[in-house]
């Protein structure tokens, strides 16, 4: 009996893409796709290691986009930053299909895999159009500002834009305490990096830093409304796991340090 085969790739988004080109190109339904980082050596699968290739990677996603749909190209870069267990597969099971029925991929809900890949894709989106209103930045020595969050989802690369372009003229970092990963913007460059940044990185706050936060959150008591106060429809639009680096909120970070 022949081996199943398991395609090892570095983790990147790039690297997925290539695994997959590689396994169209084969003809190969692998039977997993597994991040070079979570393997673990088994004796009944050949494997596969794949080499990253930028090439195969933006031709993948040029076939993507023009033989199924922008739109199924988008579910699959978000599904991925989902992370959720054996997204890789379902992906790849939803671009077989996906080459099959073209654009008509989206109304055929029939396969798990195909709802899998459009729910994650859902739930990353909706994560990162939550967290652009929650980020609190603080100014740390040097006139940067400084933001953390720890989001369910690999989020950080879909927001990077946002901030670039609300925020261009001003250096900023916003990290990932749950990666320690980080994107930094630099206004001179006019361009953002992720990096990787250990999760207890702490910046030195500016002098003035406190009084704005004592001001802040003076603002946000004298704006509240009492006989309109409700808890329930408040944590639907700011979920209570959030509310850690939330500077108005009780149970900040703030809290946690004084």
């Amino acid at each position: 009996m022949n081996a199943k085969i398991i395609y090892i790739y570095d983790g990147s988004y790039q690297g997925l893409l290539t695994a997959i080109y590689s396994a169209l190109k084969a003809r190969e339904i692998p039977a997993a796709l597994i991040k070079e980082c979570s393997f673990r050596e088994n004796l009944f699968y050949d494997k596969i290691i794949i080499e990253t290739s930028e090439v195969k990677a933006e031709e993948l996603s040029r076939n993507i986009e023009e033989h199924i749909s922008r739109d199924s190209l988008r579910y699959v870069f978000h599904a991925f930053h989902s992370e959720l267990d054996k997204i890789e597969e379902y992906i790849y099971r939803y671009l077989l299909m996906g080459f099959k029925l073209g654009k008509k991929i989206d109304n055929h809900l029939t396969k798990d895999y195909m709802k899998n890949v459009q729910e994650a894709a859902k739930k990353v989106r909706r994560e990162s159009h939550r967290l652009k209103g929650l980020i609190r930045f603080k100014e740390a020595a040097g006139g940067k500002f400084y933001a953390e969050v720890e989001p369910d989802y690999n989020v950080l690369i879909l927001m990077a834009p946002h901030f670039k372009s609300r925020f261009s003229i001003q250096d900023w970092i916003i990290h990932d305490k749950r990666r320690e990963t980080a994107v930094i913007y630099s206004a001179d460059d006019k361009e953002w990096l992720l990096i990787d940044l250990e999760a207890d990185f702490e910046p030195k706050l500016s002098e003035k830093e406190n009084d704005v936060q004592d001001l802040w959150i003076s603002f946000f008591g004298s704006v509240s409304i009492q006989n309109r106060y409700n808890p329930k429809l408040q944590r639907q639009f700011m979920p209570k796991k959030y509310w850690r680096y939330l500077i108005e909120k009780p149970g900040s970070s703030r809290d946690y340090q004084n």
